[in-house]
């Protein structure tokens, strides 16, 4: 008896049906089966009743489903900290909040980062509370966040800060404005970052101040497909100002607004403190 086993009799007993579980698991119905046979054999009592309507579990079936569940849950459990502890023996872990990526020169990142073997080539980007929340638990080294954090122990390097702007298309009523207040986005419909993005509440935020609730309209996890919908005059939208004017899309400048600042975090009692510094000073040094 092994973990696969104990994944395919839970398919079977999700589905109900053996053809749609060996379907799900990429193996023939005569295999799966033969494994289920298997299974009851070993356990000494059936856990299923087979019938024109599928497999049904018996009494003993369900106890089976419980206590496996349970079991690979401790077993992925169990093996996810072992990965995590020899990983924190050896390697650097960097964590990127949503939106991050756009402000660091990509290239001389991926160059220190080769350059450094203990750093672990990660660019998954996380929401912004959990980037924060995993450098003070230490499971992270060092991390990339929107806006300065304050803990005890955490420092806070300001990497890179840039303007935020309204993205309008041309042939809206504020094409040709040369600034905008938050005020005035009442009732307009607006393109935003998702939930992901700091951007996003800092938004809610700033109009919730000026009385009002945005109109959202749409929630996307990029800045080109924001852009993609401006210029297609879907509505439009706020985010920091990392893309050109063109014909079809200019930024206005807001002003009541603040800066879309990117820090870099680290802890100053751990044992990979300087080489936290060290990166936080290579990308400070390319991206400011």
């Amino acid at each position: 008896m092994n973990t696969r086993n104990f994944k395919c009799f839970q398919t079977v007993y999700e589905e109900k049906n053996l053809q749609a579980a060996a379907d799900k698991l990429f193996l023939s119905p005569q295999g799966l089966s033969k494994m289920i046979k298997s299974l009851e054999d070993e356990c000494g009592t059936a856990l299923f009743t087979r019938t024109k309507d599928g497999f049904i579990p018996t009494e003993s079936g369900k106890v089976f489903y419980e206590k496996s569940k349970l079991i690979s849950k401790n077993l992925n459990e169990m093996f996810s900290e072992i990965e995590s502890v020899s990983e924190k023996k050896s390697r650097f872990k960097v964590g990127f909040a949503a939106g991050t990526l756009l402000a660091i020169d990509i290239p001389s990142v991926n160059h220190f980062m080769k350059s450094n073997p203990e750093i672990i080539p990660s660019w998954n980007e996380h929401e912004n509370e959990k980037i924060l929340k995993r450098v003070l638990n230490d499971e992270i080294n060092c991390g990339l966040v929107v806006g300065n954090a304050i803990a005890p122990g955490l420092v806070s390097e300001l990497i890179k800060s840039v303007e935020i702007a309204l993205y309008v298309y041309n042939g809206h009523r504020f094409w040709d404005r040369e600034q905008i207040s938050i005020a005035e986005l009442k009732d307009e419909p607006l393109i935003s970052m998702n939930e992901k993005y700091r951007i996003y509440h800092d938004v809610v935020n700033a109009c919730h101040m000026n009385g009002f609730s945005p109109e959202i309209i749409a929630k996307v996890g990029d800045g080109q497909t924001i852009h993609r919908l401006i210029a297609n005059k879907i509505g439009i939208g706020i985010t920091p100002k990392f893309f050109h004017n063109s014909d079809k899309i200019r930024a206005i400048p807001i002003k009541d607004t603040y800066t879309w600042n990117v820090y870099g975090t680290y802890m100053e009692n751990s044992p990979d403190a300087a080489l936290a510094k060290k990166f936080l000073q290579e990308l400070k040094k390319v991206s400011l």
